[in-house]
């Protein structure tokens, strides 16, 4: 439940072991390989390394590119990763020939293409055709002849009439003839001497009469219609014959698709390998290695490699490692919860651990019913067992981190009474009749991880040597907020004056502490003086709560003066305006406000955890209402409505549940202590996005 240590790596080698080396990097998988900065470059008088990926490039986008096209014309299709083993792995790499593939699909889809172009273009004929099948001509004819002209076309069909009579009043050598209509068009052939053509344009155009265009064949609009049938069939019968074709080639997908995954990772090598800096003869690889794998790392390349000096050393100041968090296996499904905010710096605290507890509870709490929970456990139980082998890594932390969930939502549920929204006898509380109670837990859940969040921020400033910061910084809140709540709880609960006495002295003593302590960011002393001040500070803190509360007032306000007086005299030179100070530090004494507010955000565990409960108890109801009312059918709604009702309810609740608890990670824990920022450690390795490798035992 660590950051692990990272390792910063220069690896010396010959040039004639450049490829050899670099296939033992990507197998062993435990390098981050990244390029030299160009300063250093120059003052080592070194050049990057040349390498071209392009004949790789290729080679990818011609996979791509059959994929693509198998996949589209056929009726293969590959659901999630492939598994292989590492026999067939290295069968499909080192052995198939795609290139053979890749010619007969490039045939195949030329082919394809030239009768789909020509389907469409007789398709598009015939469709043409249709409204002109019986006319009695051939389409030779109807092109214009020697002294006569043929408009061919159609018209609106309420446009018709007034077009014929006003062409025939105005052009007494005329003919028409009517071959056909549907719905709103009708089609006409309009026949006219050469003389009086263009004046039969100019009243046609003024009905939208659309011409149509004919080629000039001997055959009749319906023999013709007949021919392009014949040939569609051909092509249609073509078209089978390809798709047969297809069909075959597209059982090479898998390894086509395999193939994608080797070559990118070729490309990825080839890429690396631009990182390298080289002179004549050598070359160097920079990069990060954990330290927990240095020994075994450097042992086998030793034992690989004669030609090799492996250089080592703990990251400076300056640098930037990559981080890598290291949890136990209960703990790793949390991981997802602080991947989706953000990883953490390399100098601070991975909050997984910490989170995992909360997380689950609160997610618990969220579902709020033991037969939801059941159902949840369950179904990713058997996920996470069937499927463990095609499962991502991050999907199966996703599976176990509901898994976990779902096991709390049954404690929280048996806690509750409530299974599938059915109320039992045997339980803790009743969240409905003692509310009071259920928001009070909500409250001091809240709490603890709140003050979970403050005392890891603490220690981290404890790591820090500032020790001082940590006690003002986040001791100083804890201990104001609970000597609050316990004066609160005295005062409602009528306990003994002494405890509120004490508990009110204690809040007093803690709230002087954020009003001299939060502004100490302005001094500039030194550690010498900053620890003199600090005992000062402290002094002028647990005086001035004496003479408030009246506790040997007279020494308490001697004391205060005291205090405050060698404060001014000791810091006149560095600490600056201890009014000012003061003054600041109150405005920060607001910030009781914002925590407050955080434990509020904890009420929504006690909405949601009732509301998913409402909701099923409200579907149950409808079901035994539907049952007793409707006889016969009624027995088989009523299941229907509890099998989509609690379906819709239970995907729902798991949604917010996921949600809200992700949310209370992230603004109330995280906020209180956690750094993110950091880059993922990303090993230069093999890596598959369509392939899933597994053990030849387990296939």
């Amino acid at each position: 439940m660590s950051i692990v240590k990272m390792k910063k790596m220069q690896l010396f080698a010959h040039k004639e072991i450049r490829q050899r080396l670099l296939a033992f990097l990507q197998q062993q998988g435990v390098a981050q390989l990244h390029p030299l900065d160009h300063d250093q470059m120059q003052q080592e008088l070194l050049t990057y390394s040349v390498v071209s990926s392009q004949d790789i490039d290729e080679t990818l986008h011609t996979l791509q590119h059959m994929v693509n096209f198998l996949k589209k014309h056929s009726k293969v299709r590959i659901s999630g990763q492939i598994m292989l083993d590492h026999q067939q792995w290295t069968q499909i790499t080192q052995h198939f020939n795609f290139q053979e593939c890749f010619y007969k699909c490039r045939k195949v889809e030329e082919v394809l293409g030239r009768l789909e172009l020509k389907k469409q273009q007789l398709t598009t004929q015939q469709q043409q055709l249709v409204p002109w099948l019986e006319a009695p001509i051939r389409l030779q004819d109807l092109h214009d002849r020697l002294h006569v002209t043929y408009f061919v076309g159609s018209m609106k069909l309420k446009m018709q009439a007034a077009c014929l009579k006003e062409l025939q009043e105005t052009i007494p050598a005329l003919h028409y003839e009517a071959i056909s209509r549907d719905r709103d068009k009708a089609y006409l052939i309009i026949i006219t001497l050469h003389e009086n053509k263009d004046l039969a344009l100019e009243i046609m155009k003024k009905y939208d009469f659309n011409k149509s265009q004919f080629p000039k064949i001997k055959a009749t609009p319906k023999r013709l219609h007949v021919r392009l049938s014949q040939e569609l069939t051909r092509i249609d019968k073509t078209l089978g014959h390809l798709a047969q074709e297809i069909t075959a080639l597209s059982q090479n997908l898998p390894k086509l698709v395999s193939l994608i995954d080797y070559y990118q990772n070729i490309r990825e090598n080839k890429i690396v390998q631009r990182w390298f800096l080289e002179s004549n003869k050598t070359f160097v690889i920079t990069g990060w290695l954990p330290a927990k794998q240095e020994a075994s790392f450097r042992k086998a390349l030793y034992q690989h490699f004669q030609e090799v000096e492996l250089i080592t050393v703990d990251p400076e100041a300056a640098d930037n490692p990559p981080v890598e968090i290291e949890n136990k296996k209960l703990v790793k499904p949390f991981e997802v919860i602080t991947e989706l905010y953000g990883y953490p710096i390399y100098t601070g605290i991975d909050p997984t651990a910490y989170l995992a507890p909360f997380f689950a509870l609160f997610f618990g709490i969220c579902l709020g019913d033991a037969g939801y929970g059941l159902v949840v456990a369950v179904i990713t139980a058997v996920v996470s067992w069937k499927m463990r082998s095609r499962l991502t890594p991050t999907t199966w932390r996703f599976v176990n981190l509901f898994f976990l969930g779902g096991l709390c939502a049954i404690l929280a549920g048996v806690a509750m009474g409530s299974y599938f929204g059915v109320g039992t006898s045997f339980k803790l509380f009743d969240p409905l009749s003692q509310l009071t109670v259920f928001l009070g837990l909500a409250f001091a859940l809240g709490l603890i991880h709140v003050f979970t969040g403050l005392v890891l921020k603490m220690r981290d400033n404890i790591r820090d040597n500032s020790a001082w910061a940590g006690l003002w910084d986040q001791g100083a809140w804890m201990i104001l907020i609970t000597s609050l709540i316990v004066l609160g709880l005295a005062k409602t609960q009528e306990l003994s004056t002494t405890v509120a006495t004490i508990s009110s002295f204690i809040a007093i003593m803690a709230a002087s502490w954020v009003c001299l302590f939060q502004a100490r960011s302005e001094d500039k002393n030194s550690s010498a003086d900053m620890d003199r001040y600090q005992v000062f500070f402290l002094g002028l803190s647990l005086s001035l709560a004496c003479w408030i509360l009246g506790l040997a007032a007279p020494l308490g306000l001697i004391s205060s003066l005291l205090f405050f007086s060698l404060i001014l005299y000791y810091g006149r030179k560095n600490i600056g305006s201890i009014f000012a100070r003061i003054g600041l530090g109150l405005f920060n004494l607001y910030g009781i406000t914002s925590y407050l507010g955080d434990v509020l955000s904890y009420s929504r565990l006690v909405a949601l955890g009732l509301g998913g409960g409402v909701i099923a108890m409200v579907i149950n109801t409808m079901a035994g209402l539907t049952k007793d009312s409707i006889p016969v059918l009624g027995l088989f709604l009523a299941g229907m409505i509890l099998l989509f009702g609690h379906a819709f309810n239970l995907a729902m609740s798991l949604l917010s549940a996921f949600v809200h608890t992700s949310r209370l990670q992230y603004v109330e824990f995280f906020g209180k202590f956690y750094a993110s920022g950091g880059k993922k450690f990303k090993p230069f390795n093999w890596t598959y996005k369509n392939v899933l490798l597994i053990e030849q035992d387990k296939k």
